[in-house]
């Protein structure tokens, strides 16, 4: 059984790994001669720019591996935006979409795809980075550290980030963490890292990021910024509920949209692009996100998109679908509000069932179970990913209409709904079409619902259900045809018992039962 971030991990002149000296930018799809998330990286190795860019590049490269596939996202099948099928071969997401995930469950672990083993490679790999920091020897000190100061530990913050979102308490480990000392920190002391990483990354971190093919595929200072926002926002929600951190979750996301044009970002003008092969190194967008390269070779793909988010009938995988009342309230919104183009980039009604095109409402009438398609995850140009499981969608970990809701629902849960705040908001919603802007309301509830129309189908909609408190509430909103697993016979809780956190993976515990608490 593979054992994931629970190694020793200390050096020892045995251990050994090969880096290439040599290589292009991520970005153009990087290569490593070995991996080194594979090895235990030693001092002896790890002592130039040169190798400390090729483990840094490697670190990325764990992280590509594992985005690439669906069940780093499992968690996220909770959110009310997004389902699976409720009796194909995607138990595990099924059991996520109602929350009755057990420490069995599949996907959780996903032989190193799932959320928890991945990251804790992610985090291994930065933290070999981080203690040889003063074995680096040769090179310019600018570079260093912003790959070691900046990079390693702006990745590590973004794994413990993502463990802690899925896991809630989960280990803080280090190069010397040994199975049976491994203890769950709480949810408190790894946002109190997560913090300290990023004040650290922010400070050495370029504004721009040096000859990469497109604005957030590595991390810039404002990338970092934005991050703060979204961890301090977080912070403020389930389950710390530290009120005072909304407050500067909009400062820092105000740093950010004060400084949009030094980091490079700004709104797309045609929604629907982000999400094509043709236009992926043209998103100013982004603020963190993967690129993939299908011509690297099979593992450097995106394979949560295509046909994964289609049925039989139209070739499809049946995997992951949109969710029917969150359809039709995006929709009804839509035409309240004018934004019904983003509706239409978000939603897809021309897949290609054998040959016939179904028209709007065709989904309703598929012969094997209704489910909207996402345009996001079929692909913004179907022509594209027709017949494809494997592409170079981009994976956006954090787009800037984000940090423009951030910053809206921030302010006005601190209590300062400003001409800002309100306009931040605006901005989103007229790249959506809307024609006339608002400015009277609860801003707090209008930027909640605005997040969830924009950010629909990304993963992101299951954690701020869950940072509010707001599971349960719409769960209850749910479609009587959603039959989510009708293979185990589980059916949605009347009682509101629904798990905010997934157990961690039984082979972990089964390796420290120290976790089993």
């Amino acid at each position: 059984m593979k054992k994931y971030n629970i190694k020793n991990l200390k050096y020892s002149g045995l251990f050994f790994v090969m880096l290439l000296l040599t290589m292009v930018s991520f970005v153009g799809c990087a290569r490593l001669d070995e991996e080194p998330e594979k090895t235990i990286l030693s001092t002896d190795i790890l002592n130039s720019e040169e190798t400390l860019e090729a483990a840094v590049a490697g670190m990325y490269r764990r992280l590509q591996q594992s985005v690439m596939w669906t069940a780093y996202f499992t968690a996220s099948f909770g959110g009310d935006d997004i389902t699976t099928h409720s009796a194909s071969n995607k138990l595990g997401f099924r059991e996520a979409d109602w929350r009755r995930q057990t420490t069995t469950s599949e996907r959780i672990l996903d032989n190193g795809g799932g959320a928890y083993g991945a990251s804790y490679e992610v985090i291994r790999i930065a933290n070999s980075i981080i203690e040889n920091k003063d074995n680096i020897v040769n090179g310019k000190q600018d570079n260093i550290d912003r790959l070691i100061g900046g990079e390693a530990h702006f990745m590590r913050a973004f794994s413990y980030l993502h463990l802690t979102r899925t896991f809630g308490e989960v280990p803080i480990v280090n190069l010397t963490s040994k199975v049976e000392d491994l203890t769950k920190a709480s949810v408190l002391e790894i946002f109190e890292l997560m913090e300290e990483d990023l004040i650290l990354a922010e400070s050495l971190l370029p504004d721009v990021y040096p000859n990469i093919s497109m604005v957030g595929a590595r991390p810039s200072k404002g990338t970092v910024k934005a991050y703060l926002a979204k961890v301090y926002m977080h912070w403020a929600g389930y389950p710390i509920k530290d009120n005072s951190k909304y407050a500067m979750a909009a400062t820092k996301a105000k740093e950010v949209i004060d400084n949009e044009g030094t980091y490079g970002f700004e709104l797309a003008t045609n929604f629907r692009e982000l999400w094509t092969v043709a236009n992926r190194f043209n998103q100013k967008e982004s603020v963190f996100a993967m690129v993939f390269c299908t011509t690297c070779g099979a593992g450097y793909s995106n394979r949560t998109t295509g046909r994964l988010g289609t049925p039989p009938i139209a070739g499809g995988w049946n995997e992951t679908f949109g969710e029917i009342t969150f359809y039709e309230n995006m929709q009804a919104n839509a035409i309240a509000n004018g934004t019904t183009q983003r509706f239409a980039d978000t939603y897809s009604d021309d897949i290609l069932p054998r040959g016939q095109r179904p028209n709007a409402a065709d989904w309703r009438n598929f012969s094997d179970e209704p489910h909207p398609i996402f345009r996001k995850i079929v692909g913004g140009d179907y022509a594209e990913t027709i017949n494809s499981t494997a592409n170079d969608i981009n994976r956006y970990f954090m787009r800037y209409a984000e940090v423009l809701l951030t910053f809206a629902e921030a302010s006005a849960r601190a209590g300062n709904s400003s001409s800002e705040a309100w306009e931040a908001l605006n901005r989103v919603r007229r790249r959506a079409g809307a024609t006339e802007d608002i400015t009277s309301g609860d801003l707090v509830d209008l930027a909640f619902e605005e997040r969830g129309w924009e950010l629909a189908g990304e993963y992101e909609r299951w954690y701020d259900l869950v940072r509010t408190e707001r599971v349960v509430e719409f769960f209850e909103k749910r479609s009587p045809l959603e039959r989510v697993d009708v293979v185990n016979n589980l059916k949605p809780s009347t009682t509101g018992d629904y798990l905010y956190f997934s157990p961690l993976p039984q082979v972990e515990i089964d390796l420290a039962p120290s976790l089993d608490n």
